[in-house]
């Protein structure tokens, strides 16, 4: 059996949960996941992985894209071409796949978020969902390919009892580019991820003016107020509230989702929810494909329609 290369997403010693993508996607290839990872101690679970490859090199050093080439260079040294380079559409894995891609002439997929193991076609969608490109790699040399956060988690296996630990060093590491510093989100008042209950407004919400009114209802509710990136690129809710890839990730126990169409930037972070209502006029939006309850309506409508039974 191949093997699938991956590329640890780790930061400042955690190793990230977005790395079950990885292994899920490993699991739909048919090939054993060897994964990459830095000097330092990260809490893994070894039954994931036939092979677990110590590089020596330091987090900011190993992230690094320039370093990360001669890493993948090292390890084919070492066990031969993967079947892919996989690492996932964080804003690091992107930023070093197209060097690795680039580096050793193959060609390379980002952001895919299905994959037909029968026809070996990958699938990325584009336009909110809308629209579904399909990729199909030739055999022959290895690829690079980025995972979506959330997309293949649920495949993750633990099935390998037999991991083999394996320390590989790199002599070539760049000078044309250091790791400065991690700039830290400003400690908010408000924190979604903690949240049992969110309700979260869209683009649909239409004006500033309405927010006051989602304000009672989440008070009368008992839900925290959140928002898609529409709403907070607008400041209509501090950045703070956002749910998406560019936002927080959350998992409550009932996500109400009121006139939000379903980007797959928004619907990654928030598909974990146990309990998923969404609300929107628009009887195709993708946000449905993932609910487990909807209505087709006027956010509004029955917006005011709670307040006025939960006022009595």
């Amino acid at each position: 059996m191949s093997y699938g290369l991956l590329v640890a997403d780790v930061r400042r010693n955690v190793f990230e949960e977005r790395n079950f993508d990885l292994l899920g996607f490993c699991s739909l290839l048919g090939v054993d996941p060897y994964i990459l990872l830095p000097e330092g101690d990260y809490a893994i679970n070894p039954s994931h992985f036939k092979k677990i490859i110590k590089v020596g090199l330091q987090e900011e050093e190993f992230l690094n894209p320039l370093n990360m080439a001669h890493v993948v260079e090292r390890a084919i040294q070492e066990f031969g071409n993967p079947y892919a380079v996989i690492l996932s559409s964080s804003s690091s894995g992107m930023e070093i796949a197209p060097y690795v891609a680039g580096y050793f002439k193959v060609p390379i997929i980002t952001d895919v978020s299905n994959y037909d193991g029968e026809s070996k076609i990958f699938y990325k969608s584009y336009y909110s969902d809308k629209v579904l490109g399909h990729f199909k790699v030739e055999d022959g040399n290895f690829f690079v390919v980025t995972v979506r956060s959330g997309s293949f988690k649920a495949q993750a296996k633990e099935k390998y009892g037999d991991v083999e630990y394996v320390t590989i060093n790199v002599e070539k590491k760049t000078e044309k580019r250091s790791f400065l510093g991690y700039i830290e989100e400003e400690r908010q008042e408000v924190d979604i991820t903690k949240a049992d209950f969110l309700i979260s407004i869209g683009r649909g919400v239409g004006s500033k003016d309405e927010i006051p009114a989602y304000e009672e209802l989440a008070s009368l509710l008992k839900a925290t107020l959140s928002a898609s990136r529409p709403v907070t690129d607008k400041q209509w809710l501090p950045k703070e509230r956002q749910v998406g890839t560019s936002g927080k990730t959350v998992k409550p126990k009932v996500y109400l989702a009121m006139g939000i169409s379903g980007a797959f930037q928004h619907i990654a972070g928030m598909r974990d929810s146990e309990c998923i209502i969404a609300v929107n006029k628009d009887p195709e939006a993708p946000i449905f494909q993932y609910a487990h309850y909807g209505i087709v309506g006027d956010m509004h409508k029955l917006r005011d329609k709670l307040r006025e039974i939960l006022k009595g």
